[in-house]
């Protein structure tokens, strides 16, 4: 390996050479793009460790934008895939399917919303499906409930990235709400507007797809920053008297659902009004899908649907595929709405 800083830069045909192949075999091989033989792709990234080869990033940049504006012979498609039927007008759903679905096409590639079956008998003949319609990427989008995909297709073909874990598996990098950060921040400005008894009501199945983020943060806010810890309420069925016992024993003075719709039934049950006492936030809140005036999180499904988009299309040029080794997830923030 060249260590000497004053040594020319080993260049692609340095490498081309020392290799006996062409500068774009060598170019294929090191950026994972092209049929290469696997042994061939071996000997030639040796080499390059070798010689101290390292692409200019400047390079790099510039032939990234020139194959972009090229245009394609035959379109690309995304997929998204999801468990939720075609009928669904959840607003995040559809508010960060809408914002995938405008980042994609804006980059070039078709985008197709695929309504799975929930029994997996049903899955037979997907991957035929798929590759028919030449689909190279997968977005796994909110599911109805958590579910593991793995034995849906081969995943091995296509890249893919998710945008909840309430798609159990398979392994995936995902672009998703910081759930425990938002459910902090929301803690934290009941806490400034005097609320000292912060209750959480939440479905275990919804308490589930956040990964417990919810529930640990309130209780992590109710240990360590109040002085009255509220244990959560997590609910596995409609048990209104348990929902009633858990109000008179903790006394709440503000109550946090998941949801406005989750709000109001259980301010029915309890026989409370939404303005309160005590109040009704809630962890997911769209600010234009709001008209009964609850103050919560807006976990900005649009900014997560942009940037699950912008991961899954570079990763299709890369053309990394498969499930990776060390999933990575980004994490995004939401901000209070009043």
């Amino acid at each position: 390996m060249n260590s000497d800083p004053a040594a020319p830069r080993p260049t692609l045909q340095d490498v081309a050479t020392a290799a006996g192949v062409s500068q774009m075999t060598v170019s294929r091989a090191l950026g994972g793009r092209g049929r290469v033989a696997e042994e061939t792709r071996r000997r030639i990234t040796t080499l390059a460790e070798r010689l101290g080869y390292r692409p200019d990033p400047q390079i790099a940049k510039l032939m990234h934008h020139l194959r972009n504006r090229r245009t394609r012979r035959f379109q690309s498609v995304i997929v998204g895939l999801t468990t939720r039927t075609a009928h669904d007008r959840e607003s995040y759903f559809r508010t960060l399917v809408a914002a995938a679905k405008a980042r994609v096409t804006g980059r070039g590639y078709g985008f197709e919303l695929m309504h799975l079956p929930s029994s997996a008998d049903k899955w037979i003949g997907l991957h035929r499906t798929l590759r028919s319609r030449g689909v190279d990427g997968l977005l796994l989008l909110p599911q109805r409930a958590p579910i593991d995909l793995t034995n849906l297709l081969t995943w091995e073909e296509f890249s893919v990235v998710s945008t909840s874990a309430s798609a159990l598996g398979p392994p995936a990098h995902r672009v998703m709400p910081h759930h425990f950060a938002n459910t902090i921040l929301l803690c934290r400005t009941l806490a400034q507007r005097g609320h000292r008894r912060i209750g959480l009501v939440i479905a275990a199945n919804h308490d589930r797809r956040s990964e417990n983020g919810f529930t640990a943060a309130v209780t992590w806010h109710g240990l360590n920053e109040t002085d009255h810890f509220v244990p959560p309420l997590v609910t596995t069925r409609q048990d209104v008297e348990h929902l009633r016992t858990w109000y008179i024993r903790e006394r709440p003075d503000a109550i946090i659902t998941n949801e406005p719709q989750s709000a109001r039934e259980c301010a029915r049950v309890l026989g409370l009004k939404l303005s309160g006492p005590p109040r009704f936030v809630v962890t997911s809140l769209i600010e234009s899908a709001n008209p009964g005036g609850i103050a919560g999180i807006d976990e900005r499904p649009d900014e997560i649907g942009k940037a699950a988009a912008d991961l899954l299309t570079s990763m299709v040029e890369r053309r990394v595929q498969g499930s990776p080794d060390s999933p990575a997830s980004t994490l995004l923030t939401g901000r209070w709405v009043e």
